[in-house]
């Protein structure tokens, strides 16, 4: 199963939620409320690590947003980040050993999906009700943190 996925809200914005969307044949979202972020990055400034906020944030939301997807073959990212790719597909490989064996690194790709792109309307329209197929907590993302 080939995945785009799309981020609507950036992470780094703390007074908005944070919506990521992936498409194929199906469409699925996670979001993370400004509340939620605001205790991450509390978080990472606690452990020394504000630099990396946004980058494993991103890379562990895109993950809980795809753990239980069966048969993934490629995951193309929309370029959030520039300059930042290898880092977030590091830590993303890193979740994804665990469940998803199959896939190495020549799977993930980042490029522009556009705004034509379903997985963009799929984070666009949950980031405008604040509704999303999956409601995360910052607790949830700081397990991942250790």
């Amino acid at each position: 199963m080939r995945i785009e996925i799309d981020q609507s809200g950036k992470l780094e914005y703390t007074s908005k939620p944070t919506v990521v969307g992936f498409a194929d044949h199906r469409c699925k979202s996670i979001i993370i409320l400004a509340t939620e972020k605001q205790k991450l990055i509390k978080k990472f400034y606690k452990i020394d690590k504000p630099k990396v906020y946004r980058y494993r944030v991103f890379a562990t939301l895109i993950y809980l947003l795809i753990k239980n997807e069966k048969s993934l073959s490629q995951i193309t990212i929309d370029k959030e980040y520039p300059g930042q790719d290898n880092l977030i597909k590091s830590y993303l490989l890193n979740y994804l050993r665990k469940s998803h064996r199959n896939l190495d690194k020549r799977d993930i790709v980042f490029r522009s999906v556009g705004k034509a792109s379903k997985a963009h309307e799929i984070a666009h329209k949950a980031y405008e009700s604040k509704k999303a197929d999956i409601k995360i907590m910052s607790s949830q993302i700081i397990k991942y943190l250790k």
